[in-house]
Protein backbone atom coordinates (compact mmCIF):
# COMPACT_ATOMS: atom_id res chain seq x y z
CA UNK A 1 0.00 0.00 0.00
CA UNK A 2 1.31 3.65 -0.78
CA UNK A 3 -0.28 6.63 1.48
CA UNK A 4 0.88 9.84 -0.41
CA UNK A 5 0.69 12.78 2.42
CA UNK A 6 0.18 16.31 1.73
CA UNK A 7 0.19 18.97 3.84
CA UNK A 8 -1.64 22.22 3.07
CA UNK A 9 -1.14 25.42 4.19
CA UNK A 10 -4.09 28.11 3.93
CA UNK A 11 -5.37 25.97 0.29
CA UNK A 12 -8.33 23.86 -0.73
CA UNK A 13 -7.49 20.03 -1.52
CA UNK A 14 -8.37 21.16 -5.03
CA UNK A 15 -4.94 23.43 -5.10
CA UNK A 16 -2.96 20.38 -4.18
CA UNK A 17 -0.83 20.86 -7.34
CA UNK A 18 -0.32 17.15 -8.50
CA UNK A 19 -4.29 15.92 -7.41
CA UNK A 20 -4.69 15.45 -11.57
CA UNK A 21 -1.79 12.64 -11.56
CA UNK A 22 -2.59 10.95 -8.58
CA UNK A 23 -5.76 10.09 -9.76
CA UNK A 24 -5.08 9.39 -13.35
CA UNK A 25 -2.12 7.05 -12.12
CA UNK A 26 -4.79 5.31 -9.43
CA UNK A 27 -7.60 4.93 -12.02
CA UNK A 28 -4.61 3.53 -14.37
CA UNK A 29 -4.13 0.38 -12.31
CA UNK A 30 -7.54 -0.37 -11.33
CA UNK A 31 -6.78 -0.77 -7.83
CA UNK A 32 -7.15 0.68 -4.19
CA UNK A 33 -3.59 0.51 -3.27
CA UNK A 34 -3.21 3.85 -3.11
CA UNK A 35 -4.63 6.55 -0.49
CA UNK A 36 -4.21 9.59 -0.09
CA UNK A 37 -3.95 11.49 3.49
CA UNK A 38 -4.73 15.23 3.41
CA UNK A 39 -3.36 17.74 6.19
CA UNK A 40 -4.98 20.73 6.49
CA UNK A 41 -2.56 23.12 8.74
CA UNK A 42 -4.84 26.09 7.55
CA UNK A 43 -4.67 29.00 10.10
CA UNK A 44 -8.78 29.05 10.16
CA UNK A 45 -10.73 26.24 9.84
CA UNK A 46 -13.09 26.43 6.45
CA UNK A 47 -15.95 24.59 5.30
CA UNK A 48 -15.16 21.93 2.65
CA UNK A 49 -17.52 22.95 -0.41
CA UNK A 50 -20.02 20.34 -2.02
CA UNK A 51 -17.69 19.47 -4.50
CA UNK A 52 -14.47 18.83 -2.21
CA UNK A 53 -16.93 16.69 0.04
CA UNK A 54 -17.94 14.93 -3.20
CA UNK A 55 -14.23 14.52 -4.40
CA UNK A 56 -13.24 13.29 -0.62
CA UNK A 57 -15.97 10.64 -0.62
CA UNK A 58 -15.54 9.38 -4.54
CA UNK A 59 -11.23 9.37 -4.11
CA UNK A 60 -11.86 7.63 -0.49
CA UNK A 61 -9.72 10.52 0.92
CA UNK A 62 -8.89 10.87 4.23
CA UNK A 63 -8.83 14.81 5.16
CA UNK A 64 -7.92 15.96 8.46
CA UNK A 65 -8.50 19.15 9.37
CA UNK A 66 -6.32 20.95 12.45
CA UNK A 67 -8.00 23.89 12.34
CA UNK A 68 -4.43 25.71 12.64
CA UNK A 69 -0.98 25.72 12.09
CA UNK A 70 0.43 22.64 13.68
CA UNK A 71 4.13 23.23 11.95
CA UNK A 72 5.21 20.33 9.10
CA UNK A 73 6.61 17.53 11.44
CA UNK A 74 3.23 17.29 14.03
CA UNK A 75 1.28 17.42 10.67
CA UNK A 76 3.50 14.45 8.86
CA UNK A 77 2.76 12.30 12.19
CA UNK A 78 -0.93 12.91 12.01
CA UNK A 79 -0.63 11.48 8.69
CA UNK A 80 1.43 8.87 9.61
CA UNK A 81 -0.07 7.42 13.03
CA UNK A 82 -3.60 7.27 10.20
CA UNK A 83 -1.64 5.51 7.84
CA UNK A 84 -0.28 2.88 10.97
CA UNK A 85 -3.54 2.67 12.24
CA UNK A 86 -4.97 1.64 8.78
CA UNK A 87 -2.12 -0.82 7.26
CA UNK A 88 -2.38 -4.09 7.32
CA UNK A 89 1.67 -4.55 6.70
CA UNK A 90 3.77 -1.52 7.79
CA UNK A 91 6.30 -3.60 6.96
CA UNK A 92 6.16 -3.55 3.19
CA UNK A 93 4.08 -0.35 3.04
CA UNK A 94 5.26 3.09 2.37
CA UNK A 95 4.32 6.97 2.88
CA UNK A 96 4.91 9.02 -0.02
CA UNK A 97 5.19 12.92 0.81
CA UNK A 98 4.72 15.35 -1.50
CA UNK A 99 4.14 19.47 -0.87
CA UNK A 100 1.45 21.30 -1.80
CA UNK A 101 3.01 22.51 -5.25
CA UNK A 102 5.25 19.41 -5.91
CA UNK A 103 4.51 19.15 -9.33
CA UNK A 104 4.67 15.25 -9.95
CA UNK A 105 4.47 13.56 -13.00
CA UNK A 106 2.60 10.01 -13.60
CA UNK A 107 5.72 8.37 -14.13
CA UNK A 108 7.00 9.63 -11.17
CA UNK A 109 4.02 8.21 -9.05
CA UNK A 110 4.04 5.32 -11.09
CA UNK A 111 7.68 4.49 -10.10
CA UNK A 112 7.60 5.03 -7.07
CA UNK A 113 4.28 2.87 -6.78
CA UNK A 114 6.31 -0.03 -9.06
CA UNK A 115 8.88 -0.53 -6.25
CA UNK A 116 6.81 -0.20 -3.23
CA UNK A 117 4.68 -2.83 -4.95
CA UNK A 118 7.31 -5.10 -5.56
CA UNK A 119 7.01 -8.71 -3.57
CA UNK A 120 10.45 -8.73 -2.57
CA UNK A 121 10.55 -5.20 -1.62
CA UNK A 122 11.40 -6.54 2.41
CA UNK A 123 14.40 -8.23 1.37
CA UNK A 124 16.29 -5.36 -0.30
CA UNK A 125 16.78 -3.53 3.02
CA UNK A 126 15.62 -0.26 0.78
CA UNK A 127 13.62 2.05 3.94
CA UNK A 128 13.93 5.43 1.36
CA UNK A 129 12.55 5.78 -2.74
CA UNK A 130 13.01 9.15 -4.37
CA UNK A 131 13.61 10.54 -7.29
CA UNK A 132 16.26 13.24 -9.32
CA UNK A 133 15.03 16.05 -8.43
CA UNK A 134 16.16 19.60 -9.54
CA UNK A 135 14.97 23.27 -8.88
CA UNK A 136 16.17 26.25 -10.66
CA UNK A 137 18.00 24.04 -13.58
CA UNK A 138 20.38 22.44 -11.32
CA UNK A 139 20.28 19.31 -9.33
CA UNK A 140 19.31 19.70 -5.51
CA UNK A 141 18.02 16.39 -4.30
CA UNK A 142 19.59 13.86 -3.31
CA UNK A 143 23.06 14.63 -2.16
CA UNK A 144 25.84 13.25 0.16
CA UNK A 145 24.68 14.84 2.77
CA UNK A 146 24.22 18.41 4.52
CA UNK A 147 26.59 20.47 3.58
CA UNK A 148 28.07 23.99 4.70
CA UNK A 149 28.11 24.47 0.91
CA UNK A 150 27.22 22.21 -1.93
CA UNK A 151 30.20 21.50 -4.52
CA UNK A 152 28.69 19.69 -7.53
CA UNK A 153 30.10 16.38 -6.38
CA UNK A 154 27.67 16.22 -3.69
CA UNK A 155 24.40 16.02 -5.63
CA UNK A 156 23.21 12.22 -6.67
CA UNK A 157 22.31 12.24 -10.24
CA UNK A 158 22.18 9.16 -11.22
CA UNK A 159 19.89 6.44 -10.02
CA UNK A 160 21.04 3.32 -7.65
CA UNK A 161 20.55 2.14 -4.49
CA UNK A 162 22.77 4.53 -1.75
CA UNK A 163 23.58 4.15 1.88
CA UNK A 164 23.00 6.96 4.24
CA UNK A 165 22.06 9.82 1.59
CA UNK A 166 19.86 13.17 2.45
CA UNK A 167 16.85 14.19 0.53
CA UNK A 168 14.21 16.42 0.72
CA UNK A 169 10.65 15.39 1.87
CA UNK A 170 8.81 16.60 -1.38
CA UNK A 171 8.80 13.42 -3.66
CA UNK A 172 10.29 11.15 -0.94
CA UNK A 173 8.57 7.57 0.21
CA UNK A 174 9.29 6.30 3.31
CA UNK A 175 8.69 2.53 4.95
CA UNK A 176 5.94 2.42 7.63
CA UNK A 177 8.17 0.11 10.18
CA UNK A 178 11.66 2.09 9.18
CA UNK A 179 9.19 5.35 10.61
CA UNK A 180 7.68 3.58 13.41
CA UNK A 181 11.52 2.60 14.69
CA UNK A 182 12.36 6.13 14.99
CA UNK A 183 8.97 7.47 16.27
CA UNK A 184 7.86 9.23 13.18
CA UNK A 185 9.07 12.83 12.89
CA UNK A 186 10.55 15.00 14.97
CA UNK A 187 7.93 17.39 16.28
CA UNK A 188 10.82 20.11 17.97
CA UNK A 189 10.64 21.04 14.62
CA UNK A 190 8.45 23.35 13.08
CA UNK A 191 8.74 23.53 9.36
CA UNK A 192 12.53 23.42 8.31
CA UNK A 193 15.28 20.33 8.06
CA UNK A 194 12.52 17.52 9.08
CA UNK A 195 13.52 15.67 6.33
CA UNK A 196 17.06 15.88 6.75
CA UNK A 197 16.89 15.09 10.96
CA UNK A 198 14.51 12.00 10.21
CA UNK A 199 16.70 10.56 7.10
CA UNK A 200 20.09 11.22 9.97
CA UNK A 201 17.83 9.37 12.81
CA UNK A 202 17.37 6.36 10.50
CA UNK A 203 21.46 6.45 9.50
CA UNK A 204 21.52 6.43 13.12
CA UNK A 205 19.67 2.70 13.16
CA UNK A 206 21.34 1.68 10.22
CA UNK A 207 18.07 1.81 8.23
CA UNK A 208 18.86 4.74 5.79
CA UNK A 209 19.32 2.68 2.45
CA UNK A 210 17.88 4.78 -0.12
CA UNK A 211 16.72 4.14 -3.49
CA UNK A 212 17.10 6.68 -6.37
CA UNK A 213 14.78 5.87 -8.85
CA UNK A 214 15.18 6.89 -12.76
CA UNK A 215 12.22 9.71 -12.70
CA UNK A 216 12.72 13.13 -12.41
CA UNK A 217 10.64 16.49 -10.31
CA UNK A 218 11.05 19.86 -10.93
CA UNK A 219 10.48 21.83 -7.81
CA UNK A 220 9.46 25.10 -7.18
CA UNK A 221 9.65 26.41 -3.37
CA UNK A 222 6.99 29.20 -2.21
CA UNK A 223 8.77 32.42 -1.44
CA UNK A 224 11.61 31.84 -3.10
CA UNK A 225 10.89 35.15 -5.23
CA UNK A 226 9.56 36.91 -2.02
CA UNK A 227 11.77 40.65 -2.04
CA UNK A 228 10.06 42.04 0.85
CA UNK A 229 13.09 42.15 3.82
CA UNK A 230 10.05 41.43 6.62
CA UNK A 231 8.74 38.63 5.19
CA UNK A 232 11.90 36.96 5.00
CA UNK A 233 13.56 37.75 8.05
CA UNK A 234 9.97 36.03 9.17
CA UNK A 235 10.79 33.00 7.77
CA UNK A 236 14.40 33.28 8.74
CA UNK A 237 13.48 33.16 12.37
CA UNK A 238 11.50 29.96 11.63
CA UNK A 239 14.30 28.74 9.50
CA UNK A 240 16.89 30.13 12.54
CA UNK A 241 15.04 27.61 15.24
CA UNK A 242 14.30 24.70 13.49
CA UNK A 243 18.43 25.03 12.06
CA UNK A 244 19.42 24.94 15.49
CA UNK A 245 17.41 22.19 17.15
CA UNK A 246 18.82 20.05 14.13
CA UNK A 247 22.37 20.98 14.95
CA UNK A 248 21.90 19.95 18.45
CA UNK A 249 20.42 17.06 16.97
CA UNK A 250 22.89 15.86 14.61
CA UNK A 251 26.12 17.22 17.04
CA UNK A 252 27.00 20.10 14.94
CA UNK A 253 28.55 22.99 17.38
CA UNK A 254 26.68 26.28 17.79
CA UNK A 255 29.72 27.98 15.82
CA UNK A 256 28.71 25.64 12.54
CA UNK A 257 25.09 26.54 13.03
CA UNK A 258 26.37 30.39 13.52
CA UNK A 259 27.74 30.37 10.80
CA UNK A 260 24.92 28.78 9.08
CA UNK A 261 22.89 30.94 9.50
CA UNK A 262 24.94 34.50 9.48
CA UNK A 263 25.31 33.27 5.86
CA UNK A 264 21.88 32.93 4.92
CA UNK A 265 21.34 36.37 6.85
CA UNK A 266 23.57 37.70 4.08
CA UNK A 267 21.79 36.41 1.47
CA UNK A 268 19.05 38.13 2.50
CA UNK A 269 20.21 41.35 3.08
CA UNK A 270 21.50 40.91 -0.38
CA UNK A 271 18.18 39.69 -2.42
CA UNK A 272 16.31 42.28 -0.55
Amino acid sequence: MLYIASVIYNKRISDIASLDEIFSFSDSIGKDDIKLIVVDNSDETSELTSEEQEMIVSRNIKYIQNGTNLGLSKAYNKAFDYAVSISSDPESDFMFLIDDDTSLTKEYISGIYTEVSKSDNLSDGVNVITGLISADGRPMSPTVGFRFAYKDSDYIVSPGVYDDICCINSGMAVRLSALKEIGGFDESLFLDMVDYTMLYKLSEKKKCKVLVIPENIVQSFSGRDEKDKEALYRRYEIYKKDFATFCKITGRSRLYAWLHLLKRKIAIEIKS
